[in-house]
């Protein structure tokens, strides 16, 4: 059988196009070649494969020859044509099988429009122009060509020339289906239907699916994570389709994923001007605003870790997204939170304990806002306190965090711990609260918070906090909310003199170095962290 130049094989036997990039699209101007796998080792089927690519190939490196395409940018628009074409090829070769006879009229039809429009220059489409169709081509492979430019015009020509050689090849092979070709002899046949077939490989949906399976299964992500990730993963499916082989992806899928996110529209889903609408609508939208950098990287780390947990499960070879986060310096982070000065702390104190302006309408706002302050707990840890979790251990009033009770969960096993309940809350009557409670046959410290899948037991809390008696104070700002309460007790306890390794264990930090993680299980006593608890003072 004739095989022409550009269709090699394999030492296994895999037959690959091998497209000749000419010098004059290369920076250096030195000729190179773009290696593509058909799947395939059946030469006829390879053949048929590689004609309607070859006849794409010719036009596009005319045109990048023509009107000076760099070089980068061809080998890109090559790569995903000839990808594309592939999967629509195969796809119709060995799903479907032969075309139903109203189909093959249809191919039929638009193939005679074909030529009469590559003849006479007219639309592809016997009804508008062909405009749209090439403003959508030049848009999905991000190509600087401009309608009226004779590059459009080129692209015009070409695109009724590659339509009408695919169409040609689609009936060619459809008529190949319909007859049997003994012209092999037995032993080639027998040697081609003992050859394993290469199974399918795992969707991004499965993968995603599997992959968050197990992590939930080990209970490594809390409920606001599982659903942080769900986002994520569905962003990831409308860009790349969820029935994407992960096997297929490339650097360049990766990367356009990285470009979509850097665009991106904040709240996509609440904003009016967004909400609903196609990805395509609302990127780079004007007056919409932007996720930021730190929101960025989460999506990004979310993808590295699915595909790095494919690779090591053997679904894929490759991680394009490692490395991949955008780099920013550590003044310029978003996301850090500021730590609020003794004297803001006062007026957040004597507000909540005096409330003085009638700021505080519910218990909750009083006692979940010291309990931050003299605790620096996170507010999912305050929010799902149960009344059992307050108690005394060898004489010493402690915050049992913990995860045994109705939805409740924990970051990190650090945030396992016994907290030492500061002087001065037991002095603002913490304790005759939590006997209220148990007296109303309350199990929660705070039985008016609600359970939001997304964002835990203090989602009132937060809001209160942040959005009306920080502003009511003139406190308010990007960097300093109720989270910053848990840098401020950090930060203070440090400049008590208190060792940072202690610190992070009333905190609830993870231990740095071999010997706190290895050998220092026990931990400290509760002694002593009572003792560097008590040093905590704001000067009120």
């Amino acid at each position: 059988m004739f095989n022409p130049v550009y269709l090699v094989k394999s030492r296994c036997g895999v037959f690959y196009l091998r497209w000749p990039l000419p010098k004059q699209l290369h920076p250096q101007k030195k000729a190179s070649t773009l290696k593509l796998s058909l799947q395939t080792r059946d030469p006829r089927k390879a053949l048929r494969l590689s004609r309607s690519m070859s006849q794409i190939g010719e036009r596009l490196n005319e045109y990048g020859i023509a009107y000076g395409m760099r070089h980068e940018e061809l080998r890109s628009v090559l790569t995903e044509h000839f990808r594309q074409l592939l999967n629509d090829a195969k796809t119709e070769m060995n799903d479907t099988g032969p075309l139903s006879e109203l189909d093959r009229q249809t191919y039929e039809t638009s193939k005679r429009v074909a030529k009469q429009a590559r003849k006479t220059d007219t639309p592809l489409s016997l009804v508008k122009s062909d405009n749209d169709l090439l403003v959508r081509f030049i848009a999905k492979y991000d190509l600087d060509i401009k309608e009226g430019s004779s590059e459009y015009d080129w692209l015009d020509r070409e695109m009724k020339l590659s339509f009408h050689g695919f169409l040609k090849a689609v009936l060619a092979y459809d008529k190949s289906l319909q007859r049997y070709d003994f012209d092999t002899g037995p032993a080639s046949s027998l040697a081609v239907m003992a050859q394993p077939v290469k199974a399918a490989g795992m969707t991004i949906a499965d993968v995603a699916a599997a992959y968050s399976k197990e992590r939930q299964r080990g209970n490594a992500w809390a409920a606001k994570t599982v659903i942080e990730k769900a986002d994520h993963v569905k962003l990831l499916e409308e860009i790349l389709g969820g029935d994407t082989d992960v096997r297929t992806l490339t650097a360049m899928e990766a990367k356009r994923v990285k470009d979509t996110l850097l665009a991106y529209p904040r709240n996509r889903s609440k904003n009016p001007l967004t909400r609903g609408k196609p990805l395509a609508e609302v990127l780079n939208r004007p007056g919409i605003e932007i996720i930021q950098v730190a929101t960025i990287n989460k999506y990004l780390q979310t993808y590295h870790e699915l595909f790095e947990w494919a690779k090591q499960n053997h679904h894929t070879n490759e991680n394009y997204f490692s490395g991949l986060a955008v780099r920013q310096t550590k003044r310029s982070k978003e996301g850090d939170r500021d730590a609020y000065t003794d004297d803001q702390i006062c007026l957040i104190l004597r507000t909540v304990l005096h409330n003085e302006d009638g700021l505080v309408t519910k218990p909750y706002q009083k006692w979940a806002t010291l309990i931050g302050i003299y605790t620096g707990a996170r507010l999912g840890e305050i929010a799902q306190l149960e009344l059992k979790d307050i108690h005394q251990e060898d004489g010493i009033w402690v915050f049992n965090m913990n995860e045994e009770g109705d939805r409740k969960s924990l970051k990190t096993s650090a945030a396992r711990r016994l907290v030492p309940i500061h002087s001065k809350l037991i002095e603002a009557g913490l304790l005759g609260y939590v006997q209220a409670m148990a007296d109303k046959k309350a199990t929660r410290l705070f039985p008016d918070f609600s359970y939001d899948p997304k964002n835990g037991w203090g989602r009132q809390q937060s809001r209160w906090f942040n959005d009306r008696l920080l502003v009511q104070l003139g406190l308010k700002t990007k960097t300093r909310v109720f989270h910053s309460l848990r840098h401020t007790v950090n930060t203070r306890l440090l400049q008590a003199g208190v060792a940072d390794p202690l610190v992070k264990s009333i905190i609830g930090h993870e231990q740095d170095g071999m010997t706190h993680r290895q050998y220092f299980k026990e931990g400290f006593t509760l002694q002593q962290r009572n003792e560097a608890m008590q040093k905590l003072d704001y000067g009120l």
